[in-house]
């Protein structure tokens, strides 16, 4: 029998060691699994941090373009607005010319003249009233009021 036992004795040791070092190499694993997701976790704060700061560049740069390109448009329509108003003048000018040599009438061409360069005012300003009623973002507020299910409260709009 105690060959037997010490046939057995062995056997139960290493078994017994297994066990202990069961939990110490899953300890170890957990330890390391834990150090690999700070590692990673590290890295995607880096990478979010990096794009950040590269979206914030972006941002700057396109900023200033963006400023430079609207001076530069704001310069061009002024002199497009002086060359409009060279050509309606000129075209004024012939016809007011034109109109006089027909009629011998300063009265007739002055007043004939007048109603058209009332006219063109008139459209002019019916143009900006259309045209400023369609600034706005309406229908972006009625989106982000759909996505944030907050209702409209226009009740016209059927959704």
């Amino acid at each position: 029998m105690q060959s037997r036992h010490s046939a057995e004795a062995p056997e139960q040791a290493p078994a017994a060691d297994n066990q202990a070092a069961q939990p110490k190499n899953m300890a170890e694993q957990a330890f390391e699994q834990l150090t690999e997701l700070a590692a990673i976790s590290w890295s995607v704060t880096a990478n979010y941090t990096e794009q950040v700061k590269l979206t914030g560049q972006t941002a700057n740069a396109e900023w200033q373009l963006s400023s430079r390109s609207l001076v530069i448009a704001a310069a061009l329509i002024v002199f497009f607005g002086a060359g409009l108003i060279l050509l309606w003048g000129s075209i004024l000018l012939l016809l007011g010319y034109l109109l006089f040599q027909a009629t011998m009438s300063l009265a007739i061409t002055a007043v004939a003249l007048f109603v058209l360069q009332f006219g063109a005012l008139l459209w002019c300003w019916r143009s900006l009233a259309y045209v400023l009623k369609q600034v706005g973002f309406k229908q972006t507020w009625r989106h982000i009021r759909r996505m944030l299910r907050v209702k409209d409260k226009d009740p016209g709009h059927a959704d």
